[in-house]
């Protein structure tokens, strides 16, 4: 029914103090009010609204209705403590009341993002809870709606309870496809719960429907990160950059995928781009850092031993400087000199698992001092215990004194989660063809060749793999 009041007959009927006409029951005159409260909210006449909800609450002393339609009248007007304490007393004669409890679990959803007190007294850290339970009552009670259910969504996200969280905003996505922000935190849930490929088919969906949303691209980008995804990371960083042109984060970032991605030079070029861009500022000491690895990773060498030296005249304890530095020295010959860096930066932090391996990599790769070389890298290994670079160096130290047993199940390990490293395949197949497994370090220097040819030699292994051959036919 629809009811159609005009100002003059409102204003009349709120200003009676009641009493049905002949014949008319309390609830039907009740019925009428809240009618005319709708109306008048309707013309922004909120006050008159609030009076005629009142007189239908009066009518009706025991409607959780009523209750419920002026709770969430005052919720509408951000009146949030009245819209609180009504949508409790509309509870207190019907627990079950879907609108009571979307207008509680709303207002404290929201008061719980604000940390925000909405009594002297309360503690906000408690809302979110109180919020999850009358929403989940609302949706037990026919009262979900779509932003019932993103609200209960992020409530999940937010508290840590991913896995409730995706069948509903699955649902809330598959009704609006279209809807950025659902799928966005659909993607989020579903990385908390572990489902890093369904996170990431979810945002690729979405970005290729809303390519410009850029919380979804610098995400995406993470995500692949996570992955080891390096290309397509740097890709999605790319994207997102284009969205922010200003967030030098996403510029170190992008470098730091390229690089990974084995793409250096584009690496270098962005990077110097962006040193060139800063003008008379101070440079970024990641975009040095950055910058003197991709030189690195192009054998430009003095290019690379400048840049660390530029990072470390800013600060000559910065870690960052001190390691690349220890990496250009090895690879220029100056082994004395990567080891006393090496050596100050564990003097420094003898936890700093990444100098105890390469320190520990350079005696053993060397042949020098190599029961200190395998205590260094024990130690790298109980700091980071399944890190395959530090694996394949201790198998390798092991290998070098001659214990193949012991150099066995490290190097086994790191093969197999780093099987495009060349190095790493490398040091298998010495070990397996040391073994007499042939046919086994056969297809390890295999993997070496079609791997990422760093740190290797084309030609040693192509030979070794001609020697190896070569065995395999005489013990036919």
């Amino acid at each position: 029914m629809q009811v159609i009041l005009p100002g003059l007959l409102a204003a009349v009927l709120l200003s009676t103090s009641g009493g049905a006409a002949p014949g008319q029951s309390s609830a039907a005159e009740a019925a009428y009010y809240f009618l005319i409260g709708r109306h008048l909210e309707g013309q922004g006449r909120i006050d008159e609204a609030i009076a005629a909800h009142k007189k239908a609450i009066e009518l009706e002393s025991g409607s959780a209705e009523l209750r419920a339609e002026l709770a969430g009248l005052y919720a509408r007007q951000d009146r949030a403590l009245e819209s609180l304490e009504m949508a409790e007393s509309a509870l207190e004669r019907d627990a079950s009341n879907s609108e009571a409890n979307r207008v509680l679990g709303s207002i404290y959803a929201a008061y719980a993002n604000e940390r925000q007190a909405i009594r002297p007294g309360d503690n906000p850290t408690q809302y979110a809870a109180r919020a999850i339970a009358a929403l989940e009552r609302a949706r037990e009670g026919g009262g979900g709606d779509s932003g019932v259910d993103l609200t209960l969504g992020r409530l999940y996200v937010q508290t840590g309870t991913f896995e409730k969280a995706v069948p509903i905003l699955q649902r809330l996505v598959s009704a609006q496809p279209g809807y950025a922000e659902g799928a966005f935190l659909l993607a989020l849930a579903q990385e908390g719960a572990g489902w890093i490929p369904d996170a990431i088919s979810t945002l690729e969906r979405l970005l290729a429907e809303t390519p410009s949303f850029y919380r979804g691209q610098a995400r995406l980008a993470e995500l692949y990160e996570r992955e080891r995804r390096w290309v397509d990371a740097a890709d999605a960083y790319a994207r997102a950059q284009a969205l922010n042109p200003r967030s030098a984060g996403l510029t170190t970032r992008r470098a730091a995928a390229l690089i990974n991605g084995r793409r250096p030079a584009e690496a270098r070029d962005l990077l110097t781009k962006t040193l060139e861009s800063s003008g008379q500022k101070a440079a970024d000491p990641m975009v040095l850092y950055l910058l003197a690895e991709s030189q690195r990773a192009l054998g430009e060498l003095p290019a690379a031993r400048a840049t660390a030296a530029r990072l470390l005249e800013a600060d000559a304890s910065d870690v960052r400087g001190l390691h690349v530095m220890s990496l250009i020295l090895q690879e220029q010959g100056e082994h004395r000199e990567a080891e006393r860096v090496l050596r100050q930066l564990i003097a420094r932090d003898p936890r700093d698992a990444n100098a105890l391996n390469s320190l520990g990599y350079m005696l053993a790769e060397r042949g020098e001092r190599l029961e200190e070389a395998v205590e260094l890298l024990q130690r790298a290994l109980k700091i980071d215990p399944d890190n395959p670079s530090y694996l394949d160096s201790l198998g390798w130290a092991y290998f070098q004194q001659g214990r193949l047993d012991l150099a066995d199940p490290p190097l086994t390990t790191a093969a197999a989660k780093l099987q495009d490293s060349s190095v790493v395949q490398d040091h298998l197949g010495d070990l397996r063809y040391s073994q007499e497994r042939f046919a086994d370090a056969i297809a390890a220097w295999e993997r070496a060749l079609s791997g990422d040819h760093q740190y290797i030699e084309r030609g040693k292994i192509e030979k070794k793999l001609r020697d190896a051959r070569s065995r395999m036919t005489r013990m036919k």
